[in-house]
């Protein structure tokens, strides 16, 4: 069965099923491949009223970069729709669709490449993760793989049978904090504001279940009954 490139676009989409393709252009010279698509999602939602509106206003062009295929960089030029919000209680007249399984409101690259750069960052930080990141064809700066990183939402702690709390130095003779961290699964937890037994003390009351606490080589007394909750 022969199949052409131009079948075999659609499926590599991001969303497939809410893009139309119109075209796409190959640049050699360039590596470079640009993919012209329309939004068609139905329906659309209002998104400060969530009413359901089919009233075009007009369309405007994102230009967002995706995933690379092959060698070839990819730059998605997605057509997307205004529309007349039909809530007269609305404060939103006009607005624009949001795709975000596709890409993130204001974002110039996609959800997927977004993804895969996340995971870059968190694994090799800044330089080393640009270094990789051009490898595979992704332009990128340092700052944004950081900015990535900052990004990703903290899970919510657990409070562990066994912690281990040291000191650090956010600017060594001046200013120092603490950082917590679960023994048992070796992963840190919080970060304090300074090294103070009380601040320690604050956070064992709000996070009632720790059974064990390790603090290395230091002077503060955190270990003082009055100072430390009861479980």
């Amino acid at each position: 069965m022969n199949i052409t490139f131009a079948e075999i676009i659609p499926s590599l989409l991001p969303s497939p099923e809410i893009l139309q393709l119109n075209s796409w252009e190959l640049d050699k010279t360039a590596t470079q491949i640009a993919v012209n698509v329309t939004s068609v999602q139905n329906p659309v939602r209002c998104p400060v009223c969530l009413a359901v509106s089919h009233r075009i206003h007009s369309q405007y062009r994102r230009k967002l970069s995706d995933l690379s295929w092959a060698n070839f960089r990819v730059t998605l030029q997605l057509n997307v729709r205004k529309f007349f919000c039909i809530n007269p209680r609305c404060q939103r007249r006009i607005f624009a669709e949001r795709i975000t399984d596709i890409a993130a409101t204001w974002a110039r690259k996609t959800q997927r490449l977004t993804q895969h750069l996340t995971a870059i960052g968190l694994s090799l930080a800044g330089n080393a993760g640009v270094r990789l990141s051009q490898y595979f064809g992704f332009k990128v700066s340092r700052n944004t793989l950081l900015n990535l990183v900052r990004r990703i939402p903290l899970a919510p702690i657990q409070t562990p049978r066994i912690l281990g709390v040291d000191d650090f130095a956010f600017r060594k003779r001046h200013t120092y904090g603490s950082i917590l961290v679960d023994l048992e699964k070796s992963q840190p937890i919080a970060i304090l504001k300074d090294r103070e037994a009380e601040t320690l003390a604050d956070w064992l009351k709000e996070h009632p279940g720790v059974e064990i606490v390790s603090r290395d080589r230091s002077r503060t007394k955190v270990y003082q009954e009055k100072q430390l909750p009861k479980n």
